[in-house]
């Protein structure tokens, strides 16, 4: 995990991870634990210790989050491209945003950057 991490910067394993199969099945064990609270407390202050991303659906979301904030300081707007060469999915993940983004935190988030909603808003 610790290879993982220093060669991609974060700890977000494919379940099905070419590279090493056992590692994607060990990560997605240790998070359905956790979720469980059956994650002995040792092993949740390790894993908490090398920021371990416990819920990978919001670690993704901030790394996304994040790549979004660079775009504006770079572009100066928060529209994306649907298509956008460089990184197609993630023009995909704002239109996302723009239109199904319902978690109030990730609003905040989202207008603090000034960023532009789609119909829904």
């Amino acid at each position: 995990l610790l290879v993982y991490k220093a060669q991609h910067g974060n700890t977000l394993v494919p379940r099905n991870y070419d590279k090493s199969p056992r590692l994607g099945n060990w990560v997605n064990e240790q998070r359905c634990l956790h979720a469980r609270k059956q994650l002995l407390s040792n092993r949740v202050l390790l894993l908490e210790s090398i920021g371990f991303a416990f819920n990978a659906k919001d670690e993704n979301w901030m790394r996304r989050f994040h790549q979004l904030c660079s775009y504006a300081l770079k572009h100066g707007s928060t529209t994306v491209p649907q298509r956008w060469t460089e990184d197609p999915s993630f023009g995909s993940w704002v239109r996302t945003q723009q239109h199904q983004c319902t978690k109030k935190e990730r609003v905040k988030l989202l207008n603090a950057i000034g960023f532009v909603w789609g119909r829904r808003k």
